[in-house]
């Protein structure tokens, strides 16, 4: 698609003065040799120069970047809102207030925190300032920089009392932040997901107090970082019909975890390829040569050097088509002994000398109060819909700003107003009818 007119004689934006035909492209000194006839050489000139400035501010740096001139674009008749809106009526406090719901000021805390390093790329536009990520990265690099802001956070209390605070004012306030994080980037918010929600939500609920006295406070503050091993290469979404299998020693008071074939490998597990060092992992349970089902069993998968544990293979699951912040891994177990306190048992345990203890005797009864706590990950993934929807809220709105409607007279460019005007007065109706 064309950037601008054809019209030889449209004049050019200040800024945008032809140069000679060795015309410089980017900063780092690349330059396109022009060889086209003079009378053309205008609107090559530009043409390459309206790509030139987008190229440039697309790749500033974050620490130099300045304020963007605003300015009327060479591209058809658009301007941008904040030049051609007028201050409007429209009550944005009571639409963010319907918008987000809770905890308004500890959303803008954390998004305080975020424009404040360079590790969320702020951007000055229009006299605000924004933070996104650069997808631009390769794999390795957007895997390290989610490292590096988990620990910008950490480091900053954001995930403060996240596993170890009760109540529903704890719990508001961290889904409100995780909104927050996830609206800057999945990457980010899933990897943290994976590590508070799953593994450490498995550890919540399946757990009992010896666990969670263990387990949490060190998972809270990324003393390790946590992983969940159920998905496998065989068994899809049938979690019944999972592969791995445990069996328990009496003598040493250990569980064995093996992988028994391909398609048991644990796939597709967040955390797994490069961060992880521990993972719940969920594997059939045999007792006695009888299988009591589904169990899940805290396992070690890295030293605290980052060394994959013996009787451990993982492997990396590589380049996706997006969220390449979070390395997905699979994962294989070849007789992994782990401790008999290991085993997750807020609805069975195993005796020291091997006696399967639960009391829920009915397999299918025991397996949906297990599965249960779960759903509160399946609402978390619907949820985030929500999230994204924000963001294509406020490009929608924008764009409105500027797309302009309802002309004075056939054919002209005369406008009387823009779409979003129309959309401000059908929400204020909405708020005077069910908020005021």
């Amino acid at each position: 698609m064309e950037p601008c007119s054809d019209d030889e004689d449209e004049d050019l934006p200040p800024g945008l003065i032809p140069s000679s035909s060795a015309i410089d492209v980017f900063d780092v000194g690349i330059s396109i040799l022009i060889t086209t006839p003079p009378e053309s050489m205008e609107k090559v000139n530009f043409r390459t120069q309206v790509l030139t400035r987008h190229l440039q501010d697309n790749h500033r740096v974050a620490a130099t970047a300045t304020a963007t001139a605003i300015s009327s674009s060479p591209c058809l008749s658009y301007t941008p809102p904040e030049v051609s809106e007028q201050p409007s009526s429209f009550d944005v406090n009571s639409m963010r207030k319907l918008m987000d719901g809770h905890n308004l000021e500890d959303r803008d805390w954390l998004f305080n925190l975020m424009i404040q390093s360079r590790l969320f790329n702020p951007k000055l536009r229009g006299g605000k300032l924004f933070v996104v990520p650069d997808y631009n990265q390769s794999m390795e690099q957007q895997r390290e920089i989610t490292m590096k802001r988990i620990q910008y956070l950490l480091d900053h209390g954001v995930f403060e009392g996240w596993l170890t605070r009760k109540g529903f004012e704890a719990e508001m306030r961290k889904l409100a932040l995780l909104e927050v994080i996830e609206i800057f980037d999945h990457s980010l918010a899933i990897k943290i997901g994976v590590h508070f929600f799953l593994w450490g939500g498995a550890i919540q609920f399946f757990g009992t107090k010896r666990h969670h006295d263990k387990w949490l406070s060190a998972t809270e503050n990324y003393l390790i970082k946590g992983c969940f091993s159920m998905t496998e290469l065989g068994h899809g979404s049938n979690v019944r019909g999972i592969e791995t299998i445990t069996t328990y020693d009496s003598k040493t008071g250990e569980f064995v975890i093996n992988t028994p074939c391909e398609s048991a490998q644990k796939y597709w597990i967040g955390g797994a390829a490069n961060h992880g060092t521990h993972t719940v992992v969920f594997s059939q349970l045999n007792i006695d040569g009888k299988n009591e089902g589904v169990h899940a069993f805290i396992t070690q998968i890295r030293d605290e050097d980052g060394n994959i544990c013996p009787n451990i293979r993982i492997s990396d699951c590589g380049h996706k088509i997006g969220l390449n912040g979070v390395d997905n891994g699979r994962i294989w177990f070849d007789n992994v002994r782990i401790p008999r306190e290991n085993l997750l048992n807020s609805v069975a345990d195993v005796s020291p000398d091997g006696k399967y203890l639960s009391a829920i005797k009915d397999p299918d009864q025991r397996f949906g109060a297990f599965m249960a706590p779960l759903t509160s990950g399946r609402v978390t993934i619907a949820v985030s819909a929500i999230y994204s929807a924000k963001i294509s809220l406020a490009i929608a709105i924008r764009y409105s700003l500027t797309r302009r409607a309802f002309s004075i007279t056939p054919n002209t460019l005369k406008f009387s107003c823009s779409i979003t005007q129309v959309i401000s007065g059908a929400f204020s109706l909405f708020l005077q009818r069910h908020m005021l």
